[in-house]
């Protein structure tokens, strides 16, 4: 990636002929929508509209942008260094396309990390619940933009691999809400920094830094552990290297992990990519018979959050699905401390909202 390739993708402008028509175009459609967006950020801290405080110290994982940031791992590394440092900590999780109170995704988050998920889209009714089933630590998931439960930690994810949404909130662009939003988080943690060129990343950092100054930077990688197949046991990532592989996925970023897949030496013959949280039914499956009719891959190769939802399927070839982590590759420890610090008992919390 060249120099000014570089200093478009940092400053949300995208690349070719009709970019600056475009960019001034699309900002004038959406601008409606930041507006709105802005002024709703602002009333929240200014404490114009209610928001109301937990009993337990509330650490939220969120992105800006919509799409996968990488927020699942995160929350179950956050999960995992506070249970480390001996808190009782819940996840709060709205529970996309839940029913009855319950998500393929929470469920998820429950077997990995070990602990309570409350699925409530009423974050509040959530929090008083994992209170009373005595978490002294709240984790929301995916909370950013949801201001009505103060918080009193804001870790939020940046995609390496498209930071700010192409530069447009919604909905021509990616970005939730406008970059100034940015000046709420506590910690800001680039994820799949190993995806890019280290020149950009640098650069990255700088705007971010910019952009919010209060906030500590991070790195964050993507790292695969390991792989399960459908009977439940484990495959050392070895055994997938030649392997004749098709890939499917229903979910916000496809492209990244469509590259961890090629990165532990598979041979994909075919991707059958679906829609974000899509669900899994007979036409879907049959959509991916007819790929591998064609392609005759050895084994179907998937993400965790869609292997939850193929439970009551049984597929006409093997599927792995790939174990990832998030591991925090700098600023480990002072992102640890500041978890530590806002977890402790007692402690008196200083909220945002």
């Amino acid at each position: 990636m060249d120099t000014a390739s570089i200093k478009n993708a940092i400053a949300g402008r995208s690349d070719g002929p009709i970019a600056l028509g475009g960019q001034l175009v699309a900002r004038a459609i959406v601008f409606p929508y930041s507006a709105i967006m802005r002024l709703r950020r602002w009333a929240y801290n200014a404490r114009i509209m209610p928001s109301q405080a937990a009993k337990a110290p509330v650490i939220c994982v969120g992105n800006i942008t919509t799409g996968g940031t990488g927020k699942t791992p995160m929350v179950d590394w956050v999960v995992g260094e506070l249970k480390g440092s001996g808190a009782g900590p819940a996840i709060l999780t709205r529970g996309y396309k839940s029913v009855d109170g319950k998500s393929d995704e929470a469920e998820m988050l429950k077997q990995s990390s070990g602990v309570e998920v409350v699925v409530n889209p009423d974050r509040i009714a959530g929090a008083k619940t994992a209170c009373e089933s005595g978490a002294d630590v709240l984790v929301m998931d995916d909370g950013f933009q949801h201001m009505r439960l103060r918080r009193d930690m804001n870790i939020v994810l940046i995609d390496a691999m498209n930071p700010f949404g192409h530069g447009c909130c919604l909905p021509l662009g990616r970005l939730r809400e406008p970059l100034s939003a940015l000046r709420d988080a506590h910690a800001i943690v680039i994820t799949r920094s190993d995806a890019v060129e280290p020149a950009f990343i640098e650069a990255l950092e700088q705007r971010l830094a910019d952009l919010a100054p209060q906030a500590s930077l991070h790195l964050g990688v993507h790292k695969p552990i390991g792989l399960i197949d459908q009977d439940g046991v484990a495959h050392e990532l070895e055994e997938i290297v030649d392997r004749k592989v098709l890939i499917f996925a229903g979910i916000g970023n496809p492209e990244a992990f469509i590259a961890t897949v090629n990165s532990l030496g598979a041979e994909p013959v075919d991707f059958c990519i679906f829609g974000d949280h899509q669900k899994y039914n007979p036409t879907v499956i049959q959509r991916i018979y007819e790929h591998a009719d064609v392609s005759e891959p050895e084994i179907y190769v998937t993400t965790e959050k869609d292997y939850v939802k193929l439970a009551e399927f049984e597929l006409d070839r093997p599927v792995w699905r790939v174990v990832v982590e998030m591991e925090i590759a700098k600023g480990r420890d002072e992102l640890i401390n500041k978890i530590r610090e806002t977890a402790k008992v007692g402690q008196t919390h200083s909220h945002n909202y």
